[in-house]
């Protein structure tokens, strides 16, 4: 007999509450044959094993620089764990990430291993191979991936920017808009008063090419390239040499994943609008200048990209425009005509790149 009441009622919920979990048990099936045997040998009959693991394309082959995806498909598809794994044997050539996406690197072969993650110990191989990019679309995205990376990364570097106005490519009517026209150099940067510029690790990138973009090039649009380059160096390095076609007027980055022109989708031209504004509300300017009606055109607007292939990493950039002055009515002083040509030139170099 239990010491007093208050234990003995103590004792009784606690057996009833036994009974009541037990009888819920057996009531769901878990315990059917009033042991745990059936509940085991159940769950191992359930568990279907991987029996197979196909890879599409059983061969890959990409230009360095580009990317290309693999599929898997595991048998059966009823497999209890259909998850797999992925790993590049070479991953100077290409890697491959937890979805497939494979990226070339640089030039050789390298097998693609997919392994379900089940533990049968079912895998799958494929082949591939990287070759030098030839066609303009695919040097072009060769450096898209590299100059992405670059903004993304965040590395340190040095940079000068400069612009020139040659006297031998300006072609004026009159003396007078001919001596005027140096005074176009109080708007530049030239050659013999740049400075290096010293960005920090870890700074903004926003004077790293596209100017205040995410990206270092916009480009989709192959067809826009006049020329295109891959070159091997000795020191292993690749070369990319990329001249784009001449366009009028463009303009150059805004906002957003795409850019107004080809030219501003590379690199970063004077937007005519700002020299539009210059002209109509700066007081000095409109001294000199007034009624202009002119065009810029931009002319084999070259890029020029060394970088490692076995990271992706820049080593230098150079990128210089040409832009092609035609001015086709305007004053001087409100008097003389102001009509010519000019060539303005662009240079922008960036080296000792370091992530």
């Amino acid at each position: 007999m239990p010491k007093n009441e208050t234990e003995g009622n103590f004792i009784m919920k606690k057996a009833l509450s036994a009974f009541f979990a037990l009888a819920f048990v057996v009531q769901l099936g878990l315990f059917s044959t009033g042991s745990t045997e059936s509940v085991i040998t159940a769950y191992a009959a359930a568990k279907v094993a991987v029996a197979s693991v196909k890879l599409t394309p059983s061969a890959i082959k990409l230009a360095a620089g580009n990317t290309g995806t693999v599929k898997a498909t595991v048998s059966p598809s009823t497999a209890t764990n259909k998850a797999v794994s992925w790993k590049s044997s070479n991953t100077a050539v290409v890697t491959v990430s937890s979805n497939g996406t494979v990226t070339a690197l640089s030039i050789g072969t390298a097998t693609i291993t997919c392994t379900a993650k089940d533990g049968s110990g079912k895998k799958a191989v494929c082949k591939a191979t990287v070759v030098s990019p030839t066609t303009p679309a695919q040097i072009l995205a060769a450096y898209t991936t590299v100059m992405n990376k670059a903004k993304a990364s965040k590395p340190a570097y040095k940079k000068i920017e400069y612009q020139t106005l040659p006297t031998k490519d300006q072609h004026m009517e009159g003396s007078v808009v001919a001596k005027l026209l140096p005074q176009a150099n109080r708007f530049m940067t030239t050659k013999d008063e740049v400075k290096t510029e010293n960005n920090a690790k870890g700074s903004d990138m926003k004077w790293f090419p596209l100017y205040k973009a995410s990206k270092g090039c916009l480009l989709k649009n192959a067809n826009a390239i006049k020329t295109a380059s891959f070159a091997k160096l000795p020191n292993g390095n690749y070369k990319i040499t990329i001249v784009l076609k001449n366009e009028v007027n463009p303009e150059p980055y805004k906002s957003g994943n795409s850019a107004p022109s080809n030219v501003g989708a590379m690199f970063d031209p004077i937007e005519k609008a700002s020299i539009d504004d210059t002209l109509k509300n700066d007081s000095a300017v409109k001294i000199l200048i007034s009624d202009a009606k002119y065009s810029l055109t931009y002319m084999n607007c070259t890029a020029v990209l060394e970088y490692n292939p076995k990271t992706n990493r820049v080593v230098s950039l150079e990128q210089n425009m040409s832009t092609f002055i035609n001015i086709t009515a305007g004053k001087v002083l409100h008097m003389f005509s102001c009509v010519g040509t000019a060539m303005l030139y662009n240079k922008l170099k960036v080296w000792d790149v370091k992530y």
